[in-house]
């Protein structure tokens, strides 16, 4: 009896042109495969957005795949797979195997109601999977991120100080998501629904973006380009799946004491029972010439961190309106602490994290990790890929750099987090 075979392979295109890298990322992700993929994850940075658009980009990939394969994916700030570490370009991962069942979902309008697309994606999922025979489950999501609400008379700011406009910009940021779709993306809130729909399924996901401006953000599903949108791939497989996630963040003894919040709890009007930005300032012990459009990322090495369920939830700072602090997911605790991060703690992560599958036949890694760490780390994200290859060898892995990190693991719990490093393993035994 021949043993079942598993096929990974991962594609790579620098090319400008969108059309063109569509068709390059997809002939050498399937060219080392001896039969058509099961199906194929893609990504690229929005670069091609201005150089003939995704769709021409999508189009581009099914000049090459069969019609009809199974595709999922959508735009993130930059990725690691064999070939290096990219912030402009596009790469692909395309999978074949005997024992698997595959099904891919879709759902709209994730900012103005988030649980009715969660709902609608993971239904296509278990649909899909119905008349599966195996047991093990496995869900790879992305949603769209947030992206920075448009003031009138301001443009898009993270960061609002001054006038009359920042009196209302708390109120204008509600409408802005509702009507307009443009501000946080409630990715915990779907993650919630996903979970209570698919409660079996271990769960990585991340949040596509831009290049870190949070303009727009565009997910892949089939053939074609979406917006405020979550899409899924479900799988159903004899292989077995593991989920890990490491942080590489120290605590500090700065607390943060948050006094009073919305009602949406993701914006704080008070720290120390003073206004929360000058709390915020107050207690990190920053200047108030701090406050300027760049401010965000100067939060990105102190995010705020609370702990639930055993499991840490640090988030990064959003934006700065008036004299309140939004951020990217509800803060469940009234008191926090200012977490750090450095370099090479960042780095020790990665390590951390691999240990964990070093006892395992793995056939495939695919990791999820925060923007946030890509601007950290700068050059020595080279680093993660050395320390990436070094553990893969010659099985494929594909990292990706999102706005937000989801996992789930049956029995241990769920997370939507940020500044964190996820890897999801496919293997066949231990070892």
């Amino acid at each position: 009896m021949i043993e079942p075979k598993f096929e990974a392979s991962v594609g790579m295109s620098r090319k400008w042109d969108a059309r063109e890298a569509g068709r390059e990322v997809a002939e050498t992700a399937i060219q080392n495969l001896s039969r058509p993929p099961d199906f194929f994850l893609l990504f690229s940075t929005i670069h091609y957005e201005k150089h003939g658009g995704f769709q021409e980009f999508l189009n581009g990939v099914y000049d090459v795949l069969p019609e009809g394969t199974p595709l999922i994916g959508g735009t993130v700030a930059g990725f690691i797979n064999h070939y290096g570490c990219y912030t402009r370009g596009a790469s692909g991962l395309a999978v074949s195997y005997q024992d698997m069942d595959i099904a891919i979902g879709i759902g709209k309008n994730t900012k103005r109601n988030p649980k009715k697309a969660a709902r609608q994606c993971a239904e296509m999922i278990k649909s899909g999977l119905a008349l599966s025979k195996y047991s093990n489950q496995f869900l790879y999501e992305i949603t769209s991120g947030g992206t920075i609400p448009q003031f009138p008379g301001l443009g898009r700011k993270r960061v609002i100080t001054s006038g009359i406009i920042s009196k209302f910009a708390p109120m204008l940021s509600g409408f802005s998501l509702k009507m307009l779709q443009r501000g946080v993306g409630r990715e915990e809130e779907i993650l919630d629904e996903l979970v209570h729909h698919l409660p079996n399924f271990h769960i990585i996901g991340g949040s596509s973006m831009d290049d870190n401006k949070m303009v727009e953000n565009y997910q892949f599903f089939k053939n074609r380009v979406y917006n405020n949108s979550i899409v899924a791939l479900g799988i159903k497989t004899d292989l077995r799946v593991k989920v890990n996630t490491t942080y590489g963040l120290k605590e500090t003894n700065l607390k943060i004491k948050v006094t009073k919040k919305d009602a949406s709890s993701r914006v704080i009007r008070e720290i120390d029972n003073v206004p929360a930005l000058y709390g915020f300032l107050r207690k990190i012990g920053w200047p108030e010439d701090f406050i300027d459009e760049s401010l965000y990322r100067k939060t990105f090495f102190i995010p705020f961190g609370f702990e639930k369920g055993n499991m840490l939830f640090p988030n990064v700072i959003g934006l700065f309106l008036g004299k309140d602090i939004m951020c990217g997911f509800k803060i469940e605790k009234d008191e926090l602490n200012l977490l750090s991060a450095s370099g090479r703690s960042l780095l020790t992560a990665v390590d951390e994290n691999l240990d964990e599958f070093k006892n395992q036949d793995n056939h495939l890694g695919l990791i999820v990790s925060c923007a946030a760490r890509l601007e950290t780390l700068g050059s020595n994200i080279y680093t993660t890929q050395h320390k990436l290859l070094n553990f893969f060898g010659e099985k494929p892995f594909l990292l990706i750099y999102a706005g937000g990190e989801d996992t789930y693991i049956p029995n241990v719990g769920q997370r939507h987090i940020n500044e964190s490093f996820n890897v999801a393993t496919l293997s066949s035994s231990s070892i």
